[in-house]
């Protein structure tokens, strides 16, 4: 059931102050979505299979996902793009008090204000407290401005202000984002100012705007999800108390943003594996939170027969070339092929 005390936060609070604090659990709810970022970590996208949770398993998964005291949510891919599922399965899971927090969308779906109207509503109706609104120049080099700041606007007047994740940039700068990717030398400077983690989509389209460095050199650059507790190698990615997100996607894989399964949900729900060692899962987490990528890299070297890169641009792009070599003695680890294509 979800949690009294977590609803009386968010009430106080609302879902962005409250997942700062508790972080967030969320459900991957497909891959697929309608747009192809160049920065997106998971590489979705439209032309993958279409797989996505039945209403039934959204349910399930989200009763899981509140036993981690976590602020949940759904995502995707774009969660949107399946609306008679989501909302079947958000209906199930309100009726059972198993409601999501919040959900997160690139608002491709927002066409106009009725069926924005529409669907927010909905999701209001049946125990979601808030809204994740994507706007950046990647997502509005797809997605036209106007339908971020139609949910933006009916975000903050039906969920309330203190419950809408996202940029609250002014209109006019909301609707310039798309003038950022339509210019070589303007990408290439937000690039640099802004570095994504160069996985999926972002490795490929994005990482030759950036600085290379040998893979056993001191100064290459991590990236990470929200590091804030100072631990060495990637140790804050994996123990519970640093891990920002984990999730759980179409397949029962329990993961956090790092491409590693570090369980299945037939096997350990999400709070029995954050209560235990998480960075123990498995020899390759182990190594990961011990002695970083370079770590891993050189491990699945010396097993595997990996052959180093000669340069590259971060520790999360060595860690990544690692993992697809290490996918194929591996796939139940690296995983599933989405992530990895």
């Amino acid at each position: 059931m979800r949690s009294v005390e977590l609803d009386v936060l968010i009430d106080e609070v609302g879902v962005v102050a409250a997942s700062a604090q508790r972080h967030v659990a969320g459900v991957l709810f497909t891959y697929r979505c309608t747009i192809a970022c160049r920065h997106c970590c998971f590489g979705c996208r439209s032309d993958l299979p279409e797989t996505v949770m039945s209403p039934r398993q959204l349910a399930d998964v989200l009763a899981m996902l509140h036993e981690t005291g976590r602020v949940v949510h759904v995502a995707g891919g774009e969660a949107m793009m399946y609306w008679d599922n989501l909302s079947a399965g958000i209906r199930l899971a309100h009726g059972e008090g198993n409601a999501p927090y919040f959900i997160e969308t690139n608002c491709s779906f927002a066409t106009d204000a009725s069926i924005t109207e529409k669907r927010l509503g909905f999701l209001a109706a049946h125990g979601v407290r808030g809204i994740l609104a994507s706007a950046d120049p990647y997502h509005q080099e797809m997605v036209p401005p106007e339908r971020f700041l139609r949910v933006r606007e009916a975000t903050c007047r039906i969920f309330g202000e203190a419950n809408f994740y996202g940029n609250r940039a002014a209109a006019k700068e909301i609707m310039a984002l798309p003038e950022v990717t339509a210019d070589e030398e303007r990408l290439r400077a937000h690039v640099r100012a802004h570095p994504p983690v160069m996985v999926g989509t972002s490795r490929r389209q994005l990482s030759q705007y950036l600085d290379r460095f040998a893979a056993d050199d001191p100064a290459l650059p991590m990236a990470g999800w929200r590091q804030q507790l100072g631990l060495p190698g990637c140790l804050e990615q994996f123990r519970a108390d640093g891990i920002w997100e984990i999730h759980v996607d179409p397949y029962g894989n329990i993961q956090t943003n790092c491409g590693i399964v570090l369980g299945t949900t037939d096997t350990i729900r999400p709070a029995q594996l954050l209560a235990g060692a998480v960075e123990h899962a498995n020899p390759f987490v182990e190594r990961l939170c011990a002695d970083g990528p370079l770590g891993l890299a050189l491990l699945a070297r010396d097993e595997y027969g990996f052959q180093l890169p000669a340069t590259v641009t971060q520790g999360c792009e060595l860690c990544l070339l690692a993992r697809r070599h290490l996918r194929q003695t591996h796939p139940h680890i690296f995983g599933p092929a989405e992530v990895y294509g």
